[in-house]
């Protein structure tokens, strides 16, 4: 089977999704999304999003309430497995199984009912981006006016890319009698963090790093464990890539990257939902107007303010800034840390 989209974009997650919607409302309707995976379908993430994520979902006409976030005040800061601040949790909202599977369901079926077309278990095969056509695991090839890359940091998409840089990151979601709670773990990882966050029975242990091939991850991810007191099961761990630095955004004039695949994720705190929903939403305009300059400065800024995330990101994970953090900071300034992290580190993002 041959047929024409006027968009057809790889990766049905928020950057994806986001796009697809924001061209229906911009009053393009002639699209095709393909997803390698089938709803619901499992992601691996910390679990959280943001008061401002909330809303970008909320524009595209998602019932947050109905993926169960909740506001865990609860938020304790520990430097070596040792705990060193308290904060009072004001905008980092988590839902009832701490994940994404909920969320990005509720997403998908918002698509599907607003008429998008989504082909899941569905890979590309073969593309080529002088004749503008894709062909698909089931043999089918697709013509496309646009297409737009939300496949992550290691899809399809990533072949045309030079910049491979990435983190690890690494969970297991358990069944606990833990107290409702978010812990921030530092000193675990060289240039990352670990996390365990506790909701109603359910605890998502993690850890993140600037990816180091050389290192063994599982037996990183075990020793974690062993020093929290935890018995989970670490065959049920699961990884991802997120990626560090803002990469190649738009190829032959009709080729765009959002989400994870643009490298739309802060490289310090791994914040990736908003600007993955951004970067789909500022393609989606750029593609109504016929207009790529929109895309080009938007991409342009966030690759500068990434860049300087990235210089702090270094600046942070020094053996003497972080003593000096945890050892002096949180004794003396804990008020201004507490402010630093929920209106710079979160209500930001």
């Amino acid at each position: 089977m041959n047929k024409h989209y006027e968009v057809i974009i790889i990766g049905a997650g928020p950057s994806g999704l986001g796009a697809a919607l924001n061209l229906l409302k911009n009053g393009i309707k002639d699209i095709l999304v393909i997803e390698q995976k089938e709803f619901p379908r499992y992601k691996c993430c910390a679990g959280y999003i943001t008061n401002k994520t909330k809303k970008e979902y909320e524009s595209l006409g998602l019932n947050i309430n109905k993926c169960h976030y909740s506001l865990i005040k609860d938020f304790k800061i520990f430097y070596k497995y040792e705990e060193k601040q308290k904060i009072v949790n004001k905008f980092l909202f988590t839902n009832k199984n701490i994940d994404r599977i909920e969320l990005d369901y509720e997403f998908y079926k918002l698509a599907k009912k607003k008429g998008i077309v989504i082909l899941e278990n569905t890979n590309i095969i073969r593309h080529n981006m002088n004749k503008n056509w894709i062909k698909i695991n089931t043999q089918d090839t697709y013509t496309y006016d646009y297409l737009i890359f939300a496949d992550g940091t290691t899809g399809y998409g990533s072949k045309y890319q030079k910049n491979k840089k990435r983190n690890i990151a690494m969970q297991l979601i358990e069944k606990t009698n833990r107290p409702d709670s978010i812990e921030i773990h530092f000193g675990v990882t060289k240039h990352g963090y670990g996390w365990v966050s506790t909701y109603k029975g359910t605890t998502n242990i993690g850890l993140t790093d600037v990816y180091n091939p050389k290192l063994n991850y599982n037996k990183i991810f075990k020793q974690y464990l062993k020093k929290l007191n935890i018995e989970g099961n670490t065959k049920n761990v699961k990884g991802a890539y997120t990626p560090i630095g803002i990469r190649k955004g738009l190829i032959n004039k009709n080729i765009y990257y959002v989400g994870d695949a643009v490298g739309a994720c802060d490289p310090l705190t791994l914040s990736g939902l908003r600007y993955g929903l951004y970067t789909g939403k500022i393609c989606a305009k750029a593609i109504s107007q016929k207009n790529n300059s929109i895309y080009k400065r938007s991409i342009l800024k966030l690759k500068l303010k990434f860049i300087f995330m990235k210089l702090l990101l270094k600046i942070f994970y020094l053996k003497g800034i972080l003593f000096l953090i945890f050892n002096v900071g949180c004794r003396l300034f804990n008020k201004l840390i507490a402010y630093v992290f929920n209106h710079f580190f979160i209500n930001k993002k």
